[in-house]
């Protein structure tokens, strides 16, 4: 039971922010041109602008403290662009399966909204917003089997010309795995990135906004994107559970690709 409870808070943190998880968008012109919503928890302050398509790919695996791994991909996220400063999102973490290679997969929730960023920068900080619904279309044991908001509050602060503090507010509905009832649940997320030529790593800090057995999953992740392309990036980031309900180790790698308007 407790491994079930365990590997589902991961599952239902992972499903319900499948669209929020990237690092800071990075400050200098050549690596801030492709802004992806991966790796890591946060979400940037940022949009991919008018007419663009972003399309976003991943895989995660975790192993918990009693030995038992749990794995989601593709983890699709489309993001088009509808104006300057809006966006449209379309997410999902795909299939999900409490093993690694040879497992039975299970489709789970897909999740919709937009994301919206102010055209100012009060105090030299981008300030975006974040709203989705979930939506119950996975299979029984990945679904909370209602429609559930989510609210992302996302703000970036560049530290000179090569690092970027971010910072993420999440909101939103859960239910108790067993029962009917809904709950308000709140998650934060900081990340220093940095900008190293085709590279930006980052480090970031993160409070999952779920309750597993009474307490609240938190984490520290590490990793980078490269820029394979113009248009396409890679991705790998390693998650260290830093209390007993988090997983004791997660590693994740991911595709972006855009298309941008001629």
């Amino acid at each position: 039971m407790r491994r079930r409870r365990l590997l589902g808070g991961w599952f239902a943190a992972t499903l319900v922010a499948a669209s929020v998880s990237a690092q800071p968008s990075a400050p200098t012109p050549e690596a801030a041109d492709l802004v992806a919503d991966r790796p890591g928890f946060n979400a940037p302050a940022s949009v991919v602008g008018a007419g663009v398509v972003q399309v976003e790919l991943g895989w995660s695996t975790v192993r918990g403290r009693d030995g038992t791994y749990g794995s989601i991909g593709p983890q699709p996220l489309l993001r088009v662009g509808v104006a300057r400063l809006v966006e449209v999102q379309v997410a999902s973490a795909g299939l999900a399966a409490g093993c690694v290679a040879d497992c039975q997969w299970h489709g789970t929730d897909v999740a919709v909204g937009t994301r919206a960023r102010l055209p100012r920068e009060p105090f030299g900080v981008a300030l975006a917003a974040t709203g989705l619904v979930s939506l119950p279309t996975g299979a029984t044991a990945f679904t909370s089997g209602f429609v559930d908001p989510l609210v992302i509050l996302q703000a970036d602060r560049s530290l000179g010309a090569f690092l970027e503090l971010s910072y993420n507010y999440l909101l939103t509905r859960v239910h108790d795995e067993d029962d009917a009832r809904g709950f308000v649940r709140s998650g934060h997320g900081v990340s220093l990135g940095a900008a190293a030529g085709r590279w930006t790593p980052f480090v970031a800090v993160a409070w999952r906004p779920v309750h597993v057995d009474g307490d609240v999953p938190w984490l520290a992740q590490a990793g980078t994107g490269f820029r394979l392309a113009t248009d396409v990036q890679l991705d790998v980031s390693l998650d260290r559970g830093l209390n007993a309900v988090e997983p004791w180790w997660g590693v994740s790698a991911g595709l972006v690709v855009r298309h941008r308007p001629r």
